[in-house]
């Protein structure tokens, strides 16, 4: 593969969109911040592209599971933040074969990146105030669902 030159200060970062923010505590006896219990993070980003208009949409959602024990129990978060920007010459990262365009895995790694990073942000002033407070997501989106 070619070795691409990403002008990362191109991105413009257009606008950012809180889709879904859910915190569910409704455990039998309500959390309470401090509580002995353990977090799982599940993430999942989707990428699309406009290249006529040379837009990039990535969504990102984010499920915090809360366990004790080894057990799931019914409380957590649930979060879907939809990030929009543009780079100019955007197709110069596309290829087309028969009738998709692919993008080039290193540029949807770093509007991923961008996308995921202002989530987290998000996601952690949301969790103020409440039992999830302090909360802070790992720094690499590495488990993707």
């Amino acid at each position: 593969m070619d070795n691409i030159n990403i002008e990362t200060d191109k991105i413009e970062y257009l606008n950012v969109q809180i889709l879904k923010a859910e915190i569910n505590n409704s455990t039998k006896t309500p959390l309470q911040r401090g509580d002995d219990f353990k977090l799982n993070f599940l993430f999942k980003a989707v990428d699309l592209y406009n290249l006529e208009k040379q837009f990039i949409r990535v969504i990102i959602n984010a499920n915090i599971i809360v366990m004790k024990n080894e057990h799931e129990l019914n409380a957590g978060a649930k979060f879907e933040i939809d990030n929009y920007f543009s780079y100019p010459d955007l197709q110069k990262f596309t290829s087309k074969e028969t009738e998709k365009v692919l993008v080039k895995s290193e540029f949807a790694a770093v509007v991923k990146g961008l996308a995921y990073s202002t989530a987290r942000g998000i996601i952690y002033s949301k969790l103020a105030g409440t039992f999830l407070e302090g909360t802070i997501l790992p720094v690499k989106m590495s488990t993707e669902v």
